[in-house]
């Protein structure tokens, strides 16, 4: 039987897969209405901002596991 669900092997992929877990928290209704409120920051409403910093951490996310995968020659 097929394996359909495949899981990291280092400690620095389990570390990848949480902060991508954590990231999609952060964009799920529950967190977003926290962060729903009037309030500016640097002139932008706080939900702007918040989805900004979501969108740059996971770029930066993308970044790490892409450098991590390049160390460890895999395919």
């Amino acid at each position: 039987m097929r394996r359909l669900l495949v899981l990291p092997t280092s400690r620095a992929g389990w570390r990848l897969l949480i902060a991508f877990v954590a990231l999609v928290a952060a964009g799920t209704w529950p967190v977003i209405g926290l962060v729903n409120r009037t309030t500016l920051v640097m002139g932008l409403p706080l939900m702007v901002v918040w989805s900004y910093l979501v969108i740059f951490a996971c770029v930066v996310v993308m970044l790490i596991g892409n450098h991590i995968v390049e160390r460890d020659d895999h395919e």
